[in-house]
């Protein structure tokens, strides 16, 4: 089949955007090139017409190119982790304003890092002493992937439990899906990305119980906890653990997205 043969088939199974990601991803190349070259036959035809089976079958695209972009970067991206949301980069930029304000030897540490996308983002925004933690192995090896030769500390350990040290800001993305919410979750998600990243509890809250306490164990004095969030709940739970200036702030939907809070400093 030659190139246009292919985008004619695409168009016609998944759509003419998806097609072109998928026929841009095999050729490393441009859209354009693409369209001024339709009457060369495609070498990969065969995995093309694979690929456009998987995600009729409902396999994220993700998954299926095996990269994908977060805060300018091309993270790779596969069943191990949950693919990286906008609303993440939402949490890091926030993060990354805090930061700013610190002086030099500044320690971070990201609880639940998953895909490694938000301490890498973090390592790569400056001279910071990253740590990044996750119960799941299999996490955890492809967050060393996104992480290579960024100086990013990797730990496996249920959250807290395997750290050492103080830090200038925790932040997490943790799971905070609620049970009825699994059960209505789309099959591209419930299918593929793993549970384990997505469950949170009846009311999403179970995770948040364990990190908000113990996170004033492992901050500075005047350190933050900035953590992404579905129940709002949250910010709650924050302030009755003895968080200060504990702010929410909400995401391109205008839903209840961010929270952060700042350990009191030393009298």
């Amino acid at each position: 089949m030659t190139i246009g043969e292919c985008l004619k088939y695409g168009t016609s199974e998944i759509g003419s955007r998806d097609t072109m990601l998928l026929l841009c991803h095999l050729l490393s190349n441009t859209t354009a090139y693409i369209l001024m070259n339709e009457d060369k036959v495609l070498p990969q035809c065969e995995k093309f017409i694979q690929d456009i089976g998987r995600y009729k079958n409902g396999e994220p695209m993700q998954y299926i190119l095996g990269l994908w972009d977060f805060m300018g970067h091309t993270l790779k991206v596969d069943a191990r982790a949950l693919i990286p949301r906008p609303e993440t980069e939402l949490l890091v930029e926030d993060a990354l304003k805090f930061l700013q304000t610190k002086s030099e030897a500044i320690t971070v540490l990201d609880l639940c890092t998953g895909s490694g996308c938000i301490a890498a983002a973090i390592a790569r925004a400056g001279e910071y002493n990253v740590t990044a933690a996750d119960i799941s192995s299999d996490a955890l090896s492809l967050a060393q992937e996104n992480g290579e030769g960024l100086g990013i500390i990797f730990v496996q350990s249920d959250l807290f439990e395997s750290v050492q040290g103080k830090f200038d800001l925790i932040i997490s993305n943790p799971p905070y899906i609620t049970t009825t919410e699994m059960s209505g979750l789309s099959s591209t998600v419930l299918d593929y990305e793993p549970h384990l990243a997505l469950h949170g509890g009846m009311d999403g809250m179970d995770i948040y119980r364990r990190i908000v306490p113990d996170s004033l164990k492992f901050l500075k004095p005047g350190g933050a906890l900035f953590l992404e969030i579905g129940p709002a709940g949250v910010k709650d739970i924050m302030e009755q653990a003895g968080f200060a200036n504990v702010q929410l702030k909400k995401d391109y939907a205008g839903l209840p997205r961010i929270v952060n809070g700042f350990a009191k400093m030393e009298e």
